[in-house]
């Protein structure tokens, strides 16, 4: 069930602006002043004994009686020695959600990102990414997945730590996140012209080789080649036509192609279906 227009304009009008480049909705979020810290000047990101988790499973979450059915959109609350996450939902009348539903976050630390799963009745948003850029929380999207429904992706900027849960009247799903203080860099996914590539990360690769990621609202399709100096040995379209205006997911299996020091290139299909490509990632293959 798609949400009604007069539901996403209230929401677009309020809450985004559109990009010239890709059509994107996105906004830039400053910061947030309400409510920082709790008694004793602690601030609220990191009170009480909520654990934070570096990697695998933050929460799994559920609240009977739901009613979200779009995102709202996003505050951000830059503390001291931590970052609060705020994602608001609108119900099917477009008035505030009083609860979210069945909802999971997870915490990929390798390419520094924390992901939200949401149920299938959540079935449209008002943003499709949004800047922040925190100390730890650079970007975020929205992404429409064939399978699984939306998914929303934190892009962090160093290795974090994260605890969350969900709030009723207004229906919130809260994210805090505090630095872990590793010393390991992130592998940051690959980005530009309105494409972010999850996998293959730069290097040694195997085959198959997953290549695997998002595209910006407006790309009709991704366009993967794969080549060694001698010429393009794989040369492979990808669909990516949505009915949302939120970002769509894609992935493909190269099980065969060149050895050694090869490019993936990436990019999108011009009007006489020549590639455009906007992004690059060296790889290693046997």
């Amino acid at each position: 069930m798609r949400i009604p227009l007069a539901l996403v304009a209230l929401a677009l009008a309020v809450a985004a602006c559109t990009t010239p480049d890709s059509g994107a909705t996105t906004t830039t979020v400053e910061p947030s002043t309400t409510t920082t810290t709790t008694a004793g000047d602690t601030a609220a990101c990191l009170a009480g004994d909520m654990p934070f988790v570096e990697e695998g499973t933050i929460a799994a979450l559920d609240s009977q009686g739901r009613d979200a059915r779009a995102i709202a959109g996003v505050r951000w609350f830059p503390l001291e020695g931590c970052e609060r996450i705020e994602i608001e939902f609108l119900s099917e009348s477009g008035a505030p959600a009083t609860r979210i539903g069945p909802v999971g976050a997870s915490m990929l630390s390798d390419p520094g990102i924390v992901r939200v799963e949401l149920s299938d009745a959540v079935v449209d948003s008002a943003v499709a990414d949004t800047t922040l850029n925190g100390a730890l929380v650079d970007q975020w999207f929205v992404i429409e997945d064939a399978e699984d429904g939306l998914i929303v992706d934190l892009h962090l900027n160093e290795r974090a730590a994260a605890r969350a849960f969900t709030t009723t009247s207004p229906a919130r799903l809260v994210i805090d996140l505090r630095a872990t203080g590793d010393d390991q860099s992130i592998a940051p996914p690959t980005t530009g012209g309105g494409i972010v590539l999850l996998s293959p990360q730069p290097g040694v690769g195997l085959y198959p080789l997953q290549v695997a990621g998002y595209s910006a609202p407006g790309i009709d399709a991704v366009r993967i080649q794969l080549s060694d100096p001698a010429g393009v040995g794989v040369d492979r379209s990808i669909s990516t036509r949505s009915s949302s205006h939120v970002w769509h997911a894609f992935s493909i299996t190269l099980s065969d192609g060149p050895s050694g020091a090869d490019d993936l290139r990436g990019g999108t299909v011009g009007e006489e279906g020549e590639p455009i490509v906007t992004i690059e990632v060296p790889q290693d293959l046997p």
